[in-house]
């Protein structure tokens, strides 16, 4: 009888002991620490990443896992609550909130600007566009031997061009790569290609990418509204001059103060958008620029 209890006792308190051991293990999330996944649309990608790395080095025991994903998917998983926290560079507008209604509202962060490229090689001799006839190509009203390379079918830029076309599927002068470095493989190979991508890539250019990256210029963009036509710049993007400027948001639908929360406060504070600034992209809010004068 004894040797029984000894038995049962030794159980539970290995059980227990257990039990709390994985209790100690396990970071209850806050806005500072624990564990979440983050989508991210793949033409901000770049930008997400430098301020994740500094938000994690500002906090040990906060991991946001990014995942690059295109536009379609990461609203399908934000209206199916397969995903709590995104960054894409897409504004919502009310029919779009509607579709969250009974279910957690989203909180919705402005962090940066930035606008849409599109590039070509050095040597070609157009070196201007107009976004009226990139519009025309998807509908197969303009006849072009212009070929438009992006890099994903469901990409937010060509979700915005294909809204602007009307139209729902696109005509055989645009090619889809699988990859940024694919984008600038086919420009460099081919003259009369024009690639268009997010301004992120191109002024924070991965090492895959660098060297192929100074075969190539951005054109200049036609405004409508101005008359002329402007280069992409951290001044064309500040004064709304450039037709094609973004704002890139972060989209929280956790519904509690977690690491969507920590994160969104981080990317929109002076030391997030100093991020913003150096990366060649708009912040929001501009620094704090403080100037120490010795008498």
């Amino acid at each position: 009888m004894r040797q029984m209890f000894w038995s049962v006792f030794m159980v539970c308190a290995l059980v227990s002991c257990k039990k709390e051991t994985n209790e100690n293990t396990m970071v209850k999330e806050s806005y500072n620490k624990g564990t979440a996944e983050m989508y991210v649309e793949s033409s901000v990608y770049p930008i997400v990443e430098d301020l994740n790395e500094v938000f994690k080095s500002y906090y040990d025991n906060a991991d946001i896992q990014l995942k690059m994903l295109s536009q379609n998917e990461i609203l399908s998983a934000i209206y199916k609550d397969t995903s709590r926290l995104a960054v894409m560079p897409k504004d919502f507008s009310s029919k779009e909130l509607e579709a969250f209604k009974g279910k957690v509202v989203p909180k919705i962060t402005p962090i940066a600007k930035d606008a849409v490229l599109f590039i070509t090689q050095k040597q070609a001799t157009d070196t201007l566009i107009n976004y009226k006839d990139v519009v025309g190509v998807f509908k197969g009203t303009i006849s072009s031997d212009k070929i438009f390379v992006f890099h994903d079918a469901n990409s937010a830029i060509v979700s915005q061009i294909m809204q602007d076309a009307e139209v729902k599927e696109v005509s055989s002068k645009v090619y889809y790569a699988s990859s940024i470095e694919e984008i600038v493989s086919y420009i460099t190979k081919n003259k009369n290609a024009i690639g268009v991508v997010g301004i992120n890539w191109m002024v924070q250019p991965d090492k895959k990418i660098q060297e192929g990256i100074k075969e190539l210029r951005s054109m200049w963009v036609y405004s409508d509204s101005l008359k002329q036509y402007f280069a992409p710049s951290q001044s064309t993007i500040a004064d709304n001059s450039y037709p094609l400027v973004r704002t890139i948001n972060i989209v929280d639908v956790q519904g509690k103060t977690g690491l969507g929360t920590g994160f969104a406060s981080f990317a929109a504070s002076d030391k997030g958008q100093r991020i913003v600034l150096k990366s060649g992209l708009m912040p929001i809010t501009m620094p704090k620029r403080e100037i120490n004068i010795i008498e």
